[in-house]
């Protein structure tokens, strides 16, 4: 009996850890209360949410506190409680890098500790010296004018899954939200939350705008000690959709808030010192006026603007919002030979304007989505951006990449700009979107095809900008098309018909090889998919190998695509020819139709997408048309 009572002693012991170690809480202990949030009550409400024990991560809170100061100080603190259960919630979660400007602002580390074995590691209150790195971002190490960003690591000790992770730090820009500040807060992240939650406390005062989207919770306002206080709390979040999406704010709840007075003054704080006139020194003076010496016309001039500063000026891509007050003078951009995006751009307007071109300082709409103009703010738009303008001359200049475009794509969309919003009157847009490539094919002499087509773009295909030039862009361009379209094709001639930045066509005569028969003496001709169609203008994020997904589509109009073939046979008679085909849905539509035209063959292949967004539930619509048209029995022939 004792031998036995012995034995349930020891393996009672040597369970308990293992209990500890698959729970991350010893029973009995209490993880306590955290900046006034009870992490237990949270936990438990984790432990409870379906599928709990397969998920990488759960937030147990992710909270952010925006603070206006009366002096115009902006505090931004985060709090951040996460549940780690793999290797992947370690990955996302337990490292993190904080950008933050040393110049003007500071950064507290108030709690950063992790929960295991019931306690916390390495200790309640003390954050370890080795868990606060303080690091220069890669981007920086040869821009000493901008030393002052900083990209501080928090590193977790004490990590042992499963475990609890619990981050807190602190912001403040000094005169940060002076003139005023604005910020999107968007509830989803990559894993479930239990609470998702935003504060903004303003002094009395001070007027607030805020937008609530897609089922974003109003705000509860307090208050006290000469502040109000907003706070705005979601519960039982949701995931964000997979796969991400380009503009997150599109697909999950989110709140936009501003306390600026106007666009206008919104405009005028974003191109302060951008309109200055600074006047480009003697020798950058005399470099230009060398490029510009061969440049008949004002768009051969903005490419030799765009190519000196490609060549003189490395582009540093790191985030400029720390700058955009104090942007740097365009002679000490050009003599460091390096810039982010603001100081490119403003070294940029000076060369444009030093070439006798207009340019215009311009933030454009994420993604190109309607903003609401009761609510003037800065965080739904990207930028800077030039609007560059000239004799016969209408571009958009991208001071990040070094890109100037004509296409219609740059322009669609709200635009903010100097003198506040600028959103297109509606009907301004009056060409559809419409992409067409027509081609009629014949045996040539010297084996293979040879024959004439004609390619249109118009709206946001439009190829103006790839093929405006003096340097064969264009019939480089339609090279390439056709190529795409039949491997291996070559174009020996072009012309124009319509030559306008929102529309193109082009005629052109063109040789496709033939490719070698098959065991049968068959020869196969294979319609490819044409470059800068409508493939072109879809998401990143669409992947047609996934059946499901939980994000929409955010497509940016109606788009039509029409990729026509005739083909006479010669000397052979056809041996294949895909079916007719039509698939219509609430998506748009696929038509496939095949016609005989005395001894010739016309395949007519017609693929349109209405416009909008797509919600995931209409994914498979969107996607069935897609196959259809990317399926190789749709688009293959066979002549014997």
């Amino acid at each position: 009996m004792k031998r036995t009572l012995l034995l349930c002693i020891l393996a009672a012991i040597l369970a308990a850890p293992a209990a500890a170690g698959t729970s991350g809480v010893s029973p009995g202990t209490s993880i306590g209360t955290s900046s006034g949030r009870d992490l237990d009550a949270l936990l438990a409400r984790a432990r409870a949410l379906p599928g709990f024990a397969q998920r990488d991560a759960v937030l147990l809170c992710e909270a952010r506190l925006v603070t206006v100061s009366p002096g115009g100080d902006l505090a931004v603190r985060t709090h951040q409680a996460v549940w780690i259960a793999t290797r992947s919630g370690l990955n996302a979660y337990a490292d993190q890098r904080v950008p933050w400007h040393a110049g003007t602002s500071t950064l507290a580390v108030t709690k950063l500790r992790t929960w295991r074995d019931g306690r916390w590691w390495p200790d309640a209150v003390t954050i370890s010296p080795t868990a606060v790195v303080e690091t220069l971002p890669y981007a920086l190490e040869y821009a000493a004018d901008y030393a002052d960003l900083r990209e501080t690591m928090l590193l977790h000790d004490g990590v042992e899954l499963p475990c609890l992770l619990e981050t807190e730090y602190e912001i403040v820009e000094r005169a940060g939200a002076q003139a005023g500040a604005d910020g999107l807060w968007v509830f989803a992240r990559r894993d479930p939350a239990v609470v998702s939650e935003f504060a903004l406390c303003v002094p009395v005062g001070v007027a607030v705008r805020h937008v609530e989207r897609r089922g974003a919770p109003a705000p509860t306002v307090a208050t006290a000690h000469g502040a109000t206080t907003r706070t705005w709390r979601l519960e039982d979040v949701p995931q964000h959709g997979l796969p991400a999406i380009a503009v997150p704010a599109a697909d999950a709840p989110s709140v936009l808030w501003s306390t600026w007075d106007s666009w206008q003054a919104l405009g005028a704080a974003l191109s302060r010192g951008f309109d200055d006139d600074a006047p480009l020194g003697a020798a950058l003076r005399d470099t230009l006026a060398a490029r510009l010496g061969n440049a008949p016309d004002d768009r051969s001039k903005a490419r030799a603007v765009v190519k000196l500063l490609e060549e003189g000026v490395r582009s540093v891509h790191v985030d400029d919002r720390p700058w955009r007050a104090a942007a740097r003078r365009p002679e000490r951009t050009w003599d460091t030979a390096y810039g982010h995006g603001s100081d490119r751009a403003v070294l940029a307007a000076a060369l444009f304007r030093g070439a006798g071109l207009t340019a215009a300082l311009r933030y454009r709409a994420r993604g190109g989505r309607p903003v609401d103009p009761q609510v003037p703010a800065a965080a739904e738009f990207d930028g800077p951006f030039l609007e560059i303008a000239g004799a016969g001359l209408g571009a958009f200049y991208d001071p990040s990449k070094g890109k100037l475009t004509e296409s219609p794509s740059a322009f669609a969309g709200p635009l903010l700009g100097g003198s506040g919003l600028i959103q297109r009157p509606d009907g301004e847009a009056t060409v559809a979107n419409l992409f067409a490539f027509d081609i009629t094919l014949a045996p040539s002499d010297s084996g293979g095809w040879c024959g004439a087509g004609s390619l249109r773009t118009d709206g946001l295909f439009s190829a103006h900008d790839r093929m405006a030039g003096l340097d064969g862009d264009a019939q480089g361009h339609l090279g390439a098309v056709v190529a795409s379209v039949f491997a291996g094709a070559t174009v020996a001639g072009s012309n124009p018909a319509t030559f306008r930045p929102e529309a193109v066509t082009y005629g052109f005569t063109a040789n496709v090889p033939e490719d070698e028969a098959d065991d049968f003496d068959r020869l196969r001709l294979t319609v490819g998919d044409p470059l800068g169609g409508l493939a072109s203008l879809l998401p990143a994020d669409v992947h047609l190998y996934e059946e499901s997904r939980s994000s929409a589509v955010l497509l940016p109009g109606s788009l039509v695509q029409r990729v026509r073939t005739t083909l006479s046979p010669g000397d052979r008679e056809f041996a294949h020819l895909p079916p007719d085909r039509e698939v219509v849905n609430a998506a748009g539509r696929f038509s496939l139709r095949v016609e005989r035209d005395g001894g010739r063959v016309v395949v007519k292949r017609e693929l349109s997408v209405a416009a909008g967004e797509v919600p995931p539930a209409r994914w498979p619509e969107l996607r069935a048309l897609l196959l259809e048209d990317a399926d190789p029995a749709n688009r293959t022939l066979l002549l014997r």
